[in-house]
């Protein structure tokens, strides 16, 4: 990313700020219509190689010669269908949208909305070593819950538990 000067102080003329504020913003404007431009380009490109390349072999091709994802590829050819001329008439968020069909899952990943896998450490506890979390929890367990948790293995496996008795054989 560029780092841009900014101006920290206001200069007091805010006919001069909207200036530049509105040529910032057609900046903006132009190049993501560029980029779209460019995605369709290589649209383009793709699905002439795409012909070129042999049955069978197009997946493996485009991973072996191309830095594009097989489903950025897919959005590109599926621009390049639908916007052969270009996006000279299409609106910024139009554009934008367009464009975030071709961002990878990394990229996706590091945008400000992305989301968040929630941990959950009793599932991974219980992943890794299922025996431990269940010694773990009977040692924790008061006897009520332990003479509560044996009828109900008594009733759902239908066998009878001697008091005392390991639940687990090691």
């Amino acid at each position: 990313m560029i780092d841009l000067p900014v101006t920290t102080a206001p200069s007091g003329d805010l006919t001069a700020l909207a200036s530049r504020i509105n040529a910032e913003h057609d900046e903006v404007i132009k190049h993501v219509q560029q980029g779209a431009d460019h995605a369709i380009r290589a649209g383009k490109l793709l699905l002439e190689a795409k012909i070129a390349v042999r049955h069978g072999d197009w997946s493996e091709w485009l991973a072996t010669n191309c830095r594009v994802s097989e489903r950025t590829a897919q959005v590109y050819m599926q621009l390049a269908r639908e916007y052969p001329q270009g996006l000279a008439d299409t609106s910024m968020t139009a554009a934008i949208k367009m464009l975030e069909q071709a961002k990878s899952p990394e990229e996706k990943m590091t945008g400000v909305r992305q989301q968040r896998v929630k941990r959950n450490p009793v599932a991974e506890a219980i992943k890794v070593d299922p025996v431990a979390i269940l010694e773990k929890a009977w040692a924790a367990a008061s006897e009520n819950e332990r003479n509560i948790f044996v009828r109900r293995i008594e009733r759902d496996f239908g066998s009878t538990i001697q008091p005392g008795q390991p639940l687990i054989n090691k």
